[in-house]
Formats: structure tokens, sequence, C-alpha cells
């Protein structure tokens, strides 16, 4: 009797023992597995994003002063001028016509005043008479050089040296301009920067000397490089951006009035933490710990398309998880596998 129940005894603890480890590895296996990998070491560049237009860093833009109708066009573009040249002229009959008239009056004013200074030496009129005269003849002069400055006023002059960039409307002898309508821009085709417009929470970040990559159109899966040379210290704030200029080297490919895509490089570190993006849940990671799940707060660095930068919150040696699952939450048992 003693035996059979000893035994009895012995098979109810057997059978217990196999539920606990049948439930344990029920547990364990029902644990969602996660994939981890431990962070990495390479290079991070945290840059700011900006747009730009390739412009010459010396140009002027120039027109008629006066509204009219153009008879001479005397250059085209990519021609070389000097500060002061004729690039071209509105019709001035009219103005031509009035500077005559204005000559002929001061010629007669001249006539009168010397005749009235004759007489004055031989007190034949009263000094009164003879102010008269000097009067007239200033007032002569006067209209004469406003009508002479009214003339040249239909040329159109080369406000610097340099080469004819380009000529707005491609005018032509017939064409009507109107007061102040840009015709000209004359500068240095070889001497080139890019006008860039930077978002003004960026703009803190941005320093002279930086050095910047620059994508265009014309030049795809090239990266051309410029270095930041001019800050203005004034935003637009209806844009909410701040004019940034790059200055580029002598032999870029890059061409005024291209559009460009600029990175400007405001922080490197060759030897950042990285880890994969889809490792990020807003400003943190999760890692695991013992079986357990928890989840880190983090301070990002810069961010590029697969892998990123981790300034503070983990170290080389944590395990994270590289893909979240969705329900995730603290303390949560998982099955950690590594390599994903």
């Amino acid at each position: 009797m003693f035996h059979l129940l000893q035994k009895r005894s012995i098979q109810a603890a057997i059978g217990g023992a196999s539920v606990l480890v049948a439930g344990l590895a029920y547990f364990l296996l029902s644990a969602p597995v996660v994939h981890t990998a431990h962070p990495t070491r390479g290079p991070a560049v945290e840059a700011v994003y900006a747009t730009g237009t390739v412009e010459p860093m010396q140009y002027a833009q120039t027109g008629s002063k006066i509204s009219g109708r153009i008879v001479e066009v005397r250059v085209k573009e990519g021609d070389k001028v000097a500060k002061g040249d004729v690039l071209a002229a509105t019709d001035s009959t009219e103005d031509a016509s009035n500077v005559r008239d204005m000559t002929a009056k001061l010629v007669l004013a001249k006539a009168d005043a010397a005749r009235a200074a004759r007489l004055r030496r031989a007190r034949d009129i009263s000094i009164a008479a003879y102010d008269q005269a000097l009067s007239a003849l200033n007032s002569a002069q006067g209209l004469l050089d406003a009508a002479a400055a009214r003339l040249d006023d239909h040329l159109i002059r080369a406000p610097i040296a340099g080469t004819v960039l380009r000529s707005e409307l491609q005018i032509k002898v017939g064409d009507m301009v109107q007061q102040q309508q840009t015709l000209f821009i004359i500068g240095d085709p070889s001497a080139l920067q890019i006008d860039a417009q930077v978002d003004e929470e960026d703009i803190p970040k941005v320093r002279i000397g930086q050095q910047a990559l620059i994508r265009a159109d014309a030049f795809a899966g090239q990266a051309l490089k410029g270095t930041v040379s001019e800050l203005t210290p004034y935003g637009d704030p209806v844009s909410r951006t701040y004019r940034v200029h790059l200055a580029l080297p002598a032999d870029t490919p890059l061409r005024s009035g291209m559009t460009t895509e600029i990175n400007i490089v405001v922080r490197q570190d060759d030897n950042a933490l990285l880890v994969p993006v889809t490792a990020l849940s807003g400003g943190s990671v999760w890692i695991v710990a013992n079986g357990h799940a928890h989840q880190r707060k983090i301070v990002l660095g810069a961010v590029g398309q697969e892998k990123a930068e981790v300034i503070s919150g983990i170290s080389a040696e944590d395990e994270v998880v590289t893909d979240p699952p969705s329900g995730l939450v603290e303390g949560a048992r998982v099955r950690a596998r590594s390599g994903g």
C-alpha cells in the first residue's frame, strides 16, 4: 500500500512539473519576436536645406529713364562694355528740338546780358535792369542744362564695366519701352555666387565659411561645392527666410540663372553613433534588456534616409529594436532576434 501511494505521488509531481515547464515554454514562445541590432559607428552630417539661384558676384541692371520707342540698339548678349557706354537709345526728336530752342534762347540771353553790362558801365541803365538781364541769362542756362539732361536720358548706358549677360526683352528697333524697365543686365560671368533663401528656423545654424553641397538639374548626379560667404542681417518677414550668399569656385560648371538645391553643412562627426531610421519612435528608441523592452529617450542629431545619429541616450552596447511593433509597451517581454 505504501509503495503504491509513493508511486502515485511521484507521478503526480512529475505531471505537475511537466505542466509548469509547458506553461513556461508557452509563455516564452508567445512573447513577440523583435529584430534587434547594436548601434554602429560612422560619419554623420547635419545640413541645412536651401534653394537658390546662380548669379554674378557683381552685376547691375539698367534700362531707360523715360518711356519711348527704341531707335538704336548697339550691343548684344555677350558683348563687353565699359562703364558709360551707350547700349541703346530711344527716340529723342522732341527733346533734341527743345535743346536747340534752349540753345538759341541762351545765345540771346548772353547777348542781352553783354549789352546790359556795357550800358551799366556807361550808367545808361539802372542796377535793377542789369540784374534782370543777368537773371534771364542764368535762367536760360538752367533751362538748357535741364533740356540737355532730358536729351541724354534717351541714351541707355552701361552702369558698370563688364559683359552684357542678358537683354531682358531682346529689344529691337521700333519696340516701346517703359520708364525704369530693366532692359540689360551687365556683369562679370567669370565670378559667380548663389543667392540662397534659408528658412528662419535654420538660419541660427549657418555661419560664414561653412561648406555647402549643391545640386542642379543641369548636372544631375554631381555634388558641386560652394562656401557660405555672406549672411544678410535682416530677413523677409513674409517668406520667413534669410538671404545667404554662397561663393563658387572658379572652375564651377554652374551658369548664371540656374536654379539649385543646397545643403549647407553645419556639423559633421566622422565617428557618430548611428541607428536605423526605422528604430526611431519620435524622440526615443526601444532597447531589449533581460528579455524585456524598454523605451529610451534620445537626443537626435543628423537624420539620413537610412541612418540616424544619436547624440545621447543610448550606448554602442545597447540592443536596439530596429523596427518596433505597434502596441509595444514599457517592460513587455519580448524575444530578441539579432541581425534584423
